[in-house]
């Protein structure tokens, strides 16, 4: 099972969104949605949505549809591990990753997912 982590200064407010979207990037109006499930090639309902902060401004609202949110964490910076330059593909929308217990947490990177928005 894979993690994600998403910096809460990046997360606007959590919405309910059902969605399958078999692409990373859509558009509906002016709203703009970006599919984790999309990102790792599966097709499945996104029962969340985070609205993105950085995409208030400009009029158009970024929507990060994600899998269940399972719970709300806090992970320090400092236990952040930072993913090797050389990675490529869906890597380089993560910034790090945080080894739990459980299973690695990989931290999106929201500022390069909104730079794929054209």
């Amino acid at each position: 099972m894979i993690s994600f982590g998403i910096p809460a200064e990046s997360t606007g407010q959590i919405i309910q969104q059902s969605r399958v979207q078999n692409t990373l990037c859509d558009t509906e109006g002016s709203d703009v949605f970006i599919s984790l499930s999309a990102m790792f090639k599966q097709s499945f309902i996104t029962p969340h949505g985070l609205i993105l902060k950085s995409s208030v401004s400009g009029g158009r609202k970024v929507i990060l549809l994600t899998p269940k949110i399972e719970k709300d964490m806090e992970i320090p910076e400092e236990n952040i591990h930072r993913l090797p330059q050389v990675l490529s593909g869906i890597f380089i929308f993560f910034k790090g990753v945080f080894f739990s217990k459980e299973n690695p947490v990989f931290i999106i990177n929201t500022e390069k997912l909104s730079g794929c928005i054209k």
